[in-house]
């Protein structure tokens, strides 16, 4: 699918989510294109700090796939990884401990530097 095609160009995957939420109820493209288009063209903010936002937003729901998903798509953007740091750092001190924890799988992979690797 183009929208596929699209995610797989611009973050380097395409969220096993998306596969399978868009075969079945194809409506769902509507939304995701939407996405999309937000998320991931620079307009008044970057692309790569809207993903770092969304992170920040996947550690404050204490979702670690969320966070290792955006943050791969803000490497992919450009974040370096000092930038990468810098987000989770605030997102301890906004957080806490539960939101850091979120975190330690994007820790693991920025200490190993596999931030190339196929996210979720």
């Amino acid at each position: 699918m183009e929208l596929q095609e699209s995610f797989k160009k611009k973050m380097g995957f395409v969220p096993k989510i998306m596969d399978l939420a868009t075969e079945l109820d194809p409506k769902l493209l509507t939304f995701y294109d939407f996405c999309d288009k937000t998320v991931q063209e620079d307009g008044a903010l970057p692309s790569k700090i809207k993903m770092l936002i969304i992170m920040a937003m996947g550690a404050q729901r204490h979702c670690s796939e969320c966070v290792v998903s955006a943050m791969r798509a803000a490497y992919r953007k450009g974040a370096t990884e000092e930038e990468i740091l810098e987000a989770i750092r605030c997102i301890a001190v906004a957080g806490g401990a539960p939101a850091l924890t979120a975190c330690k799988d994007a820790l693991q992979l920025l200490k190993e530097k596999k931030l190339d690797e196929e996210g979720c």
